[in-house]
């Protein structure tokens, strides 16, 4: 080994971004500079590179603690204690909750979100029902959270109820009473009595709170409707923050101040598949409240945004579960990089049904890793000063500031909801995700990449689907068609239902034939490719390798009795092969013939030679597969 010292610093001149940027020129050959930059939804781009320069042209952050608090509103972040682990229950039974409650507690887990309602969440009635849910808690040391789709003033005060009968003193409860009429609208689509008269009747609970009960926050803003009907990062960021805005313009015509509204306000956002814009998103949204009420006259203390971060559902797939595991866990460790006070993480089977105990530890276990063994709280902002993080929270902070001045230039978040705007803005940009899933350019692993047509089905019991029950709300009331959830993987996962269907039916999975043209090293790349595409849409592809001629190839389908054929090879094999091939195979009995690849100049030789359909990376698969599926009598 040479004891030669190097000396990088001095051995290496430091490159300039214009040097850089003449060789990125020379390596993309006549490429725009542009094709580097990646898209994220919202309208915003993401560069290749961010340096210094980016840096210098906004003023540094100021330090953990201090307005407007991008870097979190501790000092000294979460280091001390870390962050609550808070586990969330909807089981509509209450001695399940309960039971489950008691499990968790046991196991690890700080804090509890409870999702109460008749159609959504657990069925707590009265008080009695209250007490019996939370009868392991020790409300004294465990904060409890609540979010609600009814009643919400006086399912609020059951907690404050259970808390008297255990005479556990106001000033030692923790958590929020879940007061959150806007999100209950869009959950819901109804809210009983309108939102001025909800928050008049919650005014003297706000403010009676604020002074016995300092650790209870009475006021929720939760984007989970928005976030489970694809909302972008860029709309949640922004309709959470246009709802905070109304409550704090609404309680004031109640008699409640903005500061006292902005202590009593605790904010819950769901934290998305993209790593880094998520960790952005959370960022950004301590910065623009704090401006928020700052301009509404509030103290440094009141503009400390109180920040819950939920794992996304929407990203979560009933088709290889397992892989929703690695998902939470970025998105969890998203979160806490973010600067969350309290995180869920969600079980990996939720959106099959009802999680089992399995489920839920491997939940929580999630967050221990990461607190525990991973030391994630050890460092506070662990992001700040990446150049990279810090114009990015800018720049999701400046699009959601326009996406809040539109919305209020329409009359605030609920004049947008009743307007239809909010379900508006939600089926155009899901318009746009669904064309990048379809094609593939968003891709899910285990359902549309990489599906595994053999694997065993987690059985679980089903969640309620019922209709919200019929209210008949005075002339004050309103009423909207709710928002509906989705997932991303549903359209692929539609087309797995229907072969399964067809498995049921008739004993094996519709099947193609793959005509594998050339050497295996010819063309194993494109038809490994073409059998996990078939499989995305539960075709089962029998592979066939090599043939003397198209006579032997048509003789072996023939044989199959499949009427579906791929002719899968190297392109140079194509224009000599494909003719008689097709030909040959349409003779045995194959009732539909595709090719994999781009035809190119050859479509129309192709096409009038008997090919009925081109499979390559970049087309609608979805739409390629529900073709098969029509034509394999499976639809």
């Amino acid at each position: 080994m040479s004891d030669t010292t190097l000396h990088i610093a001095t051995d290496f001149p430091p490159a300039s971004v214009e040097e850089w940027r003449r060789l990125v020129d020379k390596d993309l050959k006549g490429k725009p500079f542009t094709s580097l930059q990646s898209s994220l939804e919202g309208g915003l781009s993401l560069q290749p590179l961010y340096t210094r320069e980016d840096a210098s042209r906004s003023a540094p952050p100021e330090p953990p603690g201090v307005t407007p608090f991008v870097r979190g509103t501790q000092p000294l972040g979460l280091t001390e204690g870390g962050w609550s682990v808070c586990q969330e229950y909807s089981e509509p039974d209450v001695a399940a909750a309960a039971e489950a409650i008691r499990v968790d507690l046991e196991r690890g887990v700080g804090g509890l979100w409870l999702c109460l309602g008749e159609t959504q969440g657990i069925r707590v009635r009265d008080a009695a029902s209250m007490e019996r849910l939370l009868a392991h808690v020790s409300l004294s040391k465990t904060a409890v959270h609540l979010e609600s789709e009814g009643e919400l003033v006086s399912t609020a005060g059951l907690l404050l109820q259970v808390a008297e009968r255990n005479r556990t003193s106001r000033e030692a409860l923790r958590g929020s009473l879940g007061i959150d009429p806007l999100g209950a609208l869009a959950r819901t689509g109804f809210l009983r009595s309108g939102l001025q008269e909800t928050l008049s009747e919650a005014a003297p609970l706000i403010t009676s709170t604020r002074k016995t009960s300092p650790g209870l926050r009475a006021l929720l803003v939760s984007t989970r409707a928005y976030a489970q009907a694809g909302a972008t990062s860029v709309h949640e960021l922004a309709w959470a923050l246009a709802t905070g805005v109304e409550y704090l313009r609404v309680l004031e015509r109640s008699g409640v101040s903005p500061e006292d509204t902005a202590r009593s306000l605790q904010f819950a956002l769901s934290v998305g598949s993209q790593f880094f814009p998520e960790i952005a998103k959370l960022r950004a949204a301590r910065l623009l409240w704090s401006k928020v009420v700052a301009a509404s006259g509030g103290s440094p203390d009141a503009q400390a945004m109180v920040l819950h971060a939920r794992t996304a559902a929407a990203t979560k797939s009933q088709r290889d579960p397992w892989v929703n595991i690695l998902r939470s866990t970025s998105e969890s460790f998203a979160a806490v990089v973010g600067g969350a006070d309290s995180i869920t993480t969600s079980p990996f089977d939720e959106a099959i049904g009802m999680p089992d105990e399995a489920s839920r530890r491997i939940a929580r276990n999630t967050q221990l890793i990461l607190r525990d063994e991973s030391s994630l709280n050890r460092v506070a902002d662990p992001s700040g000063g990446s150049y990279y993080i810090e114009q990015l929270t800018r720049d999701l902070a400046r699009a959601a500031w326009t996406e809040l001045q539109r919305i209020e230039g329409l009359g605030g978040m609920s004049a947008a909801l009743v307007q239809g705007d909010i379900a508006r803005v939600l089926a155009e940009t899901g318009a746009a995700r669904d064309k990048a899933i379809r094609t593939r350019r968003l891709p899910i692993v285990g359902v549309s990449e990489f599906p595994h047509l053999g694997e065993l089905a987690v059985r679980r019991e089903p969640r309620s689907h019922e209709a919200s029950p019929s209210a008949s709300g005075g002339p004050t009331g309103i009423r909207i068609t709710p928002l509906r959830p989705v997932r991303v993987s549903e359209a692929f996962e539609s087309l797995r239902d229907a072969s399964d269907r067809y498995l049921a039916a008739h004993g094996q999975r519709p099947r193609a034939f793959m005509a594998n043209l050339g050497t295996v090293a010819e063309h194993t790349t494109r038809s490994t490719w073409i059998v996990n595409a078939l499989a995305a849409g539960g075709i089962e592809a029998s592979q066939h390798h090599g043939f003397a001629n198209a006579a032997e190839a048509a003789s072996l389908l023939g044989a199959s009795g499949e009427r579906l054929a791929v002719i899968s090879g190297p392109d140079g094999l194509y224009p000599e092969w494909v003719p008689a091939l097709c030909q040959a195979l349409k003779e045995k009995g194959a009732r539909f013939v595709a090719l994999a690849g781009r035809p190119g100049e050859h479509e129309a030789a192709f096409r009038a030679a008997g090919v009925d359909l081109f499979i390559y990376a970049g087309a609608d698969l979805f739409a390629i597969l529900s073709s098969l599926h029509t034509q394999l009598g499976v639809s």
